[in-house]
Order: C-alpha cells, then structure tokens, then sequence
C-alpha cells in the first residue's frame, strides 16, 4: 500500500502528504526522540542518507523546496512524536482512504484462452473476483473467495508450432547458452490461472503476460480464500514456471560440463608468492575438544571453559573458551551464531580474541581463546584497589589499537563496552563479541534491523536512525573508557533507555571520572559531539591515548623516583643518628671570672625572673642584654623550672653534659602547650561565633586583659630585688600598658541586654551566622547539607525583613527609600543563590556539553 503510494501520479495536497511523511517516520524511527529532526544534522541524514522519497511522492519532492518541507515536517512531526508504531500505521491508512483504493488490487489481463478478451481484473474483500471493461463502468463480479475450490497456474510454453517447440526444449546441445536462448527466443511468454469455481461447469481460465503477475494473482486469491473459509491449507496447486524450468535445463547443462572439465584446473593469478598461505581451514573435530565449567552466558547459550587437543595423540590441551548454541535455537538462529565466527577469522590482531574453530555440525560450537581474567567490568570491580592509573590507561589505548584495526578493516563493531572486553592478562585486553559487528563495504554505514541494541552505549544517530558508522563507534569506545576509569560503574545508571537520547539531546553527558586526565577527558568530549563528523577518527585517538599514556608513566617513574630518594634519605638520616650524637650547640656563657671570684660564697644566691608568658620573658630578656644568663637555662612556663640560678663552675659543667636532654624534654613542652592553645582558641572561636556579640565580647576582652596580668605582675614586682632590681621595675612599667586606666576612654556600646531586645539585630546576627554556615559547608564540601544550609539562608532573611517591615512605620520618611533599596538588593542576591543551588543540583551528576 505504502509503496503504491508513493508511486501515485496524481497530485497530493502537501499538508495531507506531510502528515503522512511524518506518520511513516516515527512508524519506521520507533526510538527517535520528540526533537531529534529539529536539530540540521538530523534532518540532513534523513534526506541524505536516508531519503525523502521513502516517504513522500516524487510529484510532492519535484514541486516543493527543500526548505518549506524541512520547516513543515519540523512542525508536524512534534505532534505526532508521541504516538506509537500500530497507532501511526492505523492514521496512516485512515489517511490514505481519500487518495488511494488500496482495498482493491487491479490488474491487465484476459479472460480465457485462444481467443481471450482483454479485462481490467478487480480483486478485492469487497468485490470479490471482478472484471471491468470500461473504466467508468462498476465492476462485473466472477466469483465470491467462498466459493474457491483451487487455484493453478500453468506455464504456456508457446503458442505457435509445438514440434519445434518440443524439439527445442528436448534438444542437446554442447553449450548451454543455446539452450536458454532458444528458450527465451519464443515469441510468448504468459501464464494460465485457472480457478475451480463450486457448482460452475468450466475452469474459470485467466491470460496473464507474465508468471510474475500470474503468481501475484494467486497469491492474492489464495490468501482471501483461506481468510474468509477459515483454513490453513494453501487453494494454490502450483507448476514449474518458464523461468524454473530455464534454471533446470541449464543446471543440468552446467553439470554435464563440469563432468567434462575434470581434468582441467583453473591457475588463479595472485600479488603474493609461493609463500602464501591457503585458506584456513576452521572446522575442528568434537572428540578432541572437552567442557569444563560454565563461566558466561551469551545471547544463543551458554559459554564454557575447555580444553583442546591439537593432535589425537598430544597430552598437553589448550585452554580455549567454547561458545553453545541451545538446541532450540539451533534450527532458526544456527546461521546467524556462526556469523560471529565467520566474521572473527578475517581477524589477527594481539588485541582482539583469536578464533580458534568451529564445531558446525549439532550442537554447534564456537571455540576461541580463553581469557584468563574473564570480562573486563568483573575485573576492575574486583580489583578496583589495586589498579593504577596508568593500567586502567594503558586498557584504553589497547582497546583503541583494536578498533583502529577495525576502522582499517572497514568494520563496525556496534558493541563496544567493557562487558564484551576480556582480560587475558594483568596488562593485556583484547576485545570480543562480535555477534553485531557487520562490514560496511563501500556505504558508509550500516542500517540494522530489529532486534536488541546497547541504547545507553549508542551514539544519537544510531538510537534514532538505527545508523551505524565508524563515528558511531568512536561514541561507544569514549561510553567504554568512562567505564574503565569508573572501576565498571555502568553509564547513565538509574535512567530509562527511552530517556537516554533526551539528555544526550540536551546536552548532558557523562560526568568526569575521578583521577581522570584532563587531557583524556577533553579526548572524550570530542568522541561524544553530537555530529558524527566531528568526531575524531581511531588513528588519532590511538596516537592521543598512547601520548596520554607516555605522560602518564613518566609522572608515575618520577614520583616513584620522589619517593626512594625521600626513603633514602630518612634511612641516612636514621643511620647517622643512631651511630652519632648531634653536634652541640654553641652556649652563650656569662662572666667566668664572676663565677670563680673568691668573693663569692659557697652557696651563691639565687635570683628568679618570672613571666606569665614565654613571649613577656622574651620581651624583658631583649630590653637588657647585659644580664642575660645563659640561654640554655631558660623555660617558657611560670614554674620552679623557669629559673635563673648562679651555680658554681661544678654546676655548670654538669649542664653542660645534659643540655641536650633538656632541650628535647622543652621542645616537648612547648609543643603540647601550643597544641592545649590551640584547642583553647578553637573552642572560643566557636563560642564567639554562636554568640555573635562582637561589640559586647571586645569590650568583655578588653577589661579582662586589663585586670588577669595584675596578678602575675604585682607578684613579680615583690620579689627580692638584691642584683636585678632595674629588670623587675622595667617589666612592672611593662605592666602597666594594659592596666585598666585606659578603659575609661572606650565607646559606650549597648548591653547585651538591650541588643537581645532589638528584633532586627538579633535577625540580623542570625542570617550573618547562617552564611558562615553556608560557607564553612561550602568548604568542608558537605555536598548533602548544601539544600539545608541555603534553605535556613532563606528563612533567616525571610525574618530580616519582615522586622524591618515592622520597624519602618517607626522610621523618619526620608529612610524608607533606602531601606526599600536595600530590601530589593537582599531579595535579588537570594533569587539568585537559589538559581545556583538549582542548577549545581540539576548538574550535580552530569557535565554539560560546552
């Protein structure tokens, strides 16, 4: 019917073709997406490569432009997107009512035989069995289908002298040609129909020109006969047609010819030498091969592990991997399970699975090299602890050499993803399952039928045109690297095959691996441009990948380099402090001459300088450099230990021997009060922050400093003063900065307890607090807190401003603009902090196309 459209001579209204057109499209595109035509690529492939005359008239295509009916099935096509394949065939034909009687089938015939009168022969659920002489005439009825008994067509060998006709077709002769040609020489060349009518007399005999249109006629019967009468068994007794019978007579001839010609043997002419190998022959013997365990399951069977004998007589067996075909698949899918051997021993390349044989007869058996570490996606889940970088890169660019051999080969894969992938070895992948590869000859491209597709894998052109390419390819060996950087995470997780061409059509794509090259991921953004020829061929992403890789291993060495002379190092460093004592620092002594003077008695006396702080001592030290004891005598806390002591020579001398002792035990010190302070001042930090009274706890802070070190100091300045008096009344002067006298000149600043009365600055301390909560997730990456944080954002704003809405009536007129002004800026920048949160939560899983 469709095809008797398209043919029609007549004029068709373009708005009636166009939603045609547009039915047969989304009938015939089942998966194509809602605005997959709007996009010129698309619509180019369709008139292309495709062609518009699948599915307008040629009298449609000659008389309006391109432009107008691209525009028009543009916009038609949007309303019938939606519609299903049986609901665009059920409208297509409503449709086609008014333009074509596709009810009724005619004709050129004649009827009887001798003597026949040429009829117009209608055939049709209507009609029956009719004839028409004149056209404008209703057609005269022959028979009802109910009535059928049989339906015969006979061959007419000739309708002038039979003897020579007879001679001819009994005739040998010693070159078959002369047969078929003598054959076809006959002046005529028509078929009888002959229909046994019930309760008529006579055959009802039928004249056509040819057999063809004779075996359309009963075909046609035939299958009106068997719907209206309710039966399976064919009404049609057929005969040898003139052309079956040409076939037979130069079958026979050509068999007696080749008996002839046994003696001969034809040298064919070939580019190689004499070292050319023969063909190879695949079938393998059953009885040398054995079946292990099951380790897959594949589209026609199981697959086993097993082993191969490659002599009866050999003990040693080659572990092969064997392909099944279930028994009931065997008879309907026989053919199609060896294609994938038949296409696999065109093959030899290091990483592509090498096909070992065949078993063709049942059960049929397809034997390949086992891969050790089974599929790829099993693998790097198992694994996905141990593997590198640099391996995962090194299964890209293997996989990328194999399909550059492909492309050179002119095949299409169609399958390409990390489950069809097997790893033979730690550093070693080799691609498989070529059960969808096809060579695509001289076309381009290759159009699949029916039957199940990887659509998460597929390119846009393929999910909506069923078009294959190299190009299609290089989309699903990016879809596969994504895979292998993501450690066998499968793409586009928790979304709907019918969903996927939408985002990709979107513009969303999949998102960038974790410890993923820059580099490689640019690489694979180009693989996944939505128009075909933009993409990069294998040849150049073989060479990318394997300069990728070379960068890849060489930061590896030099950071394996990095890390042995870093070990190195610390070895050294361990040894030499095991076997030798540091060096000792140079000490500053004071005075020996002081010390040994016999004026001094037996037991010296003992000065003390004390400090709340090692920064205070410091400072006091600095300012009198002349009665600096000896550094190594110093401590930084206010106790027994932070004491200067004149001692005897005796004494010091012992120092001496066991500064370095003291000096680990004061680092010690030091570090665990710095660490206590630390603590300290974090704990303040988050109390100053929850309070968020910065006014109040200044002015708190501020008279604490000024009263705490009172006591420190009026300590110090009590102590005795024999030797080091001018020390103690310079720290006392230190002291008395911070005493409370300049209090009395800071700003008087509001209770705390009037603050806490005031609604709009306690709001407004409120949404202070809440954007440093914002920003401290922000930068602690607390992704799942960040729709709260900006959530309390709101609401605390929310709460600004409608106390200042109630403040303003309270408010000189000449404020309320500026606080309307100020009100607009708060609500904009929190428009669009919302805008952003939207967007980084529609985004947060995929990476937009640039």
């Amino acid at each position: 019917v469709k095809n008797d459209y398209l043919t029609l001579k007549s004029n068709v209204e373009l708005e009636t073709a166009i939603q045609l057109c547009c039915l047969e499209i989304r009938r015939y595109f089942k998966d194509i997406s809602h605005f997959a035509l709007d996009k010129k690529s698309n619509f180019e492939c369709l008139d292309k490569e495709i062609g518009l005359h699948k599915f307008l008239p040629s009298t449609v295509l000659s008389s309006v432009k391109r432009k107008v009916l691209r525009k028009a099935i543009q916009s038609q096509f949007r309303k019938v997107s939606l519609l299903g394949e049986i609901e665009c065939m059920l409208r297509f034909i409503d449709l086609l009512q008014s333009l074509l009687k596709f009810k009724e089938e005619s004709f050129k015939c004649a009827l009887g035989t001798g003597w026949s009168i040429p009829v117009t022969l209608v055939i049709g659920c209507d009609v029956g069995i009719s004839y028409v002489t004149d056209p404008t005439g209703p057609p005269t009825q022959m028979a009802h289908f109910q009535h059928v008994e049989s339906i015969q067509t006979v061959f007419c060998e000739s309708t002038g002298d039979n003897n020579s006709n007879h001679n001819t077709a009994l005739s040998t002769s010693s070159s078959g040609c002369s047969i078929a040609s003598s054959i076809s020489s006959n002046k005529t060349n028509k078929c009888m129909l002959h229909l046994r009518i019930a309760g008529a007399p006579e055959l009802l005999s039928i004249t056509c020109e040819t057999a063809s249109v004779a075996e359309n006629i009963a075909d046609l019967i035939d299958g009106y006969c068997r719907l209206t009468q309710c039966r399976k068994a064919s009404f049609w007794l057929r005969r040898e047609t003139r052309e079956a019978m040409i076939n037979r007579l130069s079958s026979n001839h050509n068999n007696i010819v080749l008996e002839r010609e046994k003696d001969y043997a034809e040298i064919v002419e070939e580019d190689g030498d004499y070292s050319t190998p023969s063909a190879k022959d695949y079938e393998l013997c059953r009885k040398r091969l054995s079946l292990d365990a099951i380790i897959g399951e594949g589209q026609f069977g199981d697959v086993y592990r097993g082993s191969y004998r490659q002599t009866e007589d050999s003990l040693s067996a080659l572990p092969v991997a064997i392909k099944t075909c279930k028994s009931d698949n065997e008879k309907n899918m026989g053919e199609k399970f060896l294609e994938e051997a038949f296409i696999m021993q065109q093959f030899d390349h290091p990483n592509i699975i090498k096909l070992i044989g065949v078993c063709s007869e049942s059960p049929i058996w397809i034997v390949m090299e086992l891969a050790k570490f089974g599929e790829m996606r099993s693998f790097l889940q198992a694994n996905k602890n141990r593997l590198e970088l640099t391996s995962l890169i090194l299964y890209a660019y293997q996989i990328s050499t194999a399909l550059s051999y492909l492309e050179s080969k002119q095949f299409v894969h169609r399958d390409i993803a990390a489950r069809n992938v097997l790893v033979s070895s730690i550093d070693c992948v080799k691609l498989a399952d070529f059960g969808l590869s096809r060579y695509i000859m001289d076309q381009c491209y290759y159009k699949a039928s029916k039957g199940k597709l990887p659509v998460k894998w597929m390119a846009p052109e393929s999910i909506n045109f069923r078009r294959f390419t190299a190009a299609s390819d290089v989309w699903m060996y990016a879809i596969c690297v994504w895979e292998i950087l993501m450690l066998g995470v499968k793409p586009f997780q928790g979304v709907k095959n019918n969903d996927v061409i939408y985002k990709i059509e979107n513009g969303e794509r999949l998102p960038f691996p974790p410890n993923c090259p820059p580099r490689l991921y640019s690489l694979m953004s180009q693989c996944w441009l939505y128009e075909p020829t933009k993409r990069p061929t294998f040849s150049a992403i073989k060479q990318i990948v394997k300069e990728i890789l070379d960068e890849e291993i060489s930061q590896a060495l030099d950071l394996n380099k990095n890390k042995d002379r870093r070990t190195d190092s610390i070895s050294k460093e361990s040894r030499r402090n095991s076997d030798d004592p540091p060096p000792k620092p140079f000490r500053c002594l004071s005075d020996k001459s002081n010390i040994s003077s016999p004026a001094i008695p037996q037991i010296a006396p003992s000065t003390y300088i004390v400090a709340p702080s090692a920064q205070v001592l410091a400072k006091i030290l600095a300012e009198n450099p002349d009665a600096v004891p000896p550094g190594w005598t110093y401590y930084p806390n206010s106790s027994p230990s932070n004491t200067l002591t004149t001692r005897l020579q005796t004494d010091i001398e012992n120092e001496k021997e066991n500064s370095v002792e003291r000096e680990r035990k004061q680092l010690e010190l030091k570090l665990q009060q710095q660490q206590k302070e630390s603590e300290e001042d974090s704990l303040w930090l988050q109390k100053e922050e929850k309070e968020m009274f910065s006014a109040i706890k200044s002015r708190h802070s501020c008279s604490d400093e000024s009263s705490e070190p009172l006591s420190p100091t009026s300590s110090s300045s009590s102590v005795n003063v024999n030797t080091h008096g001018k020390l103690i009344t310079e720290s006392n002067e230190e002291y008395s900065d911070l005493s409370p006298s300049g209090s009395s000149q800071c700003p008087s600043l509001p209770t705390q307890h009037e603050n806490r009365c005031d609604k709009v600055y306690q709001c407004t301390t409120d949404v202070v607090y809440s954007v440093r909560q914002l920003l401290l997730g922000v930068q602690e990456c607390r992704v799942s807190d960040y729709v709260d944080l900006v959530k309390n954002v709101g609401l605390e704003l929310r709460g600004l401003l409608s106390s200042v809405d109630e403040l303003i009536p309270s408010l000189p007129h000449s404020s309320h603009r500026e606080v309307e002004m100020v009100h607009k800026v708060l609500s904009k920048d929190m428009a669009s902090l919302i805008h952003a949160m939207k967007n980084a939560e529609k985004y947060s899983k995929t990476t937009v196309e640039a």
